[in-house]
């Protein structure tokens, strides 16, 4: 076993990927009826890029002394 930490992409769930959110503005609603209009924004999660990146965790290996930090 290894400790390399191992990096990871996938794609955004906010923006699908895009980068980009559609965020819409109502300005009068009347029951069903709305009046409004649609802005681009960016996706703060990804900044724009479409996937995230994560890291996977550390495997530690256990060697049995005492200085092992799963003890």
């Amino acid at each position: 076993m290894t400790s390399e930490e191992r990096i990871h992409s996938a794609i955004c769930p906010k923006c699908k990927g895009n980068g980009y959110i559609r965020a819409k503005q109502i300005i009068f609603q009347v029951w069903n009826w709305s009046l409004g209009y649609s802005r681009v924004k960016d996706c703060e999660i990804c900044n724009s890029q479409g996937e995230i990146n994560y890291e996977e965790p550390k495997i530690v290996p256990f060697n049995g002394r005492s200085n092992c930090p799963h003890n």
